[in-house]
Order: structure tokens, then C-alpha cells, then sequence
């Protein structure tokens, strides 16, 4: 007997999708925040972190990182973190120098 299915057809990969540009979305709007001081290094922390999820979920779901050897995977991931870690750095690092 076969069973109903009740449920839209969706991949993993389209819900990857719709996640990505939901958190472009919320990119854009932690964008018009505030630009001076510490809700600015707030908002700047919070888009690096949103920068680095989106991230993994596109090793995971497009460049299919966790079927590559462990030596490529951790290089992939690691190149991943340099442009949230950058952004992190950079913010820290205006922080303090408007704080001085």
C-alpha cells in the first residue's frame, strides 16, 4: 500500500536555498542598523556570524565538503572563516579606535 504524502515536495537543497536568502535578508536589514559605537560592533559581530553560517551551509549542501577527504574539508572550512573572522577583526578593531 502506498502512503500519502502530505508534505510539499522540497529537497535539502532547496530549503538550503530559502535559508541562504532568508539570511541575505537579514544581512541587508542588520545593514541599516546603527553606525557608531557599540551597536555597531554588535551588528558587525552578528553579520559575521550570519556570514559564517551561510558559509557552512554552502559547503554543505552545494560544494558537498563532508564527502571530500578530511584534509580538503578542513582547508574548505577554514577558508570559510577568514571572511566572517576578517569582518569580525575589522569591526573590533574600528570599535577601538573610535573608542580612543
Amino acid at each position: 500500500m502506498k502512503t500519502l504524502r502530505t508534505h510539499l515536495p522540497i529537497g535539502t537543497t532547496t530549503l538550503a536555498w530559502l535559508l541562504l536568502c532568508a539570511l541575505s535578508v537579514l544581512s541587508v536589514a542588520l545593514a541599516a542598523g546603527p553606525h557608531s559605537g557599540l551597536p555597531r560592533l554588535a551588528l558587525a559581530l552578528l553579520v559575521a556570524a550570519v556570514a559564517w553560517v551561510k558559509a557552512r551551509i554552502l559547503l554543505r549542501h552545494y560544494l558537498e565538503v563532508h564527502r571530500a577527504g578530511p584534509v580538503f574539508a578542513r582547508l574548505l572550512q577554514g577558508f570559510a572563516c577568514l571572511a566572517p573572522l576578517g569582518l569580525a577583526v575589522s569591526a573590533w578593531h574600528e570599535f577601538l579606535r573610535a573608542a580612543s
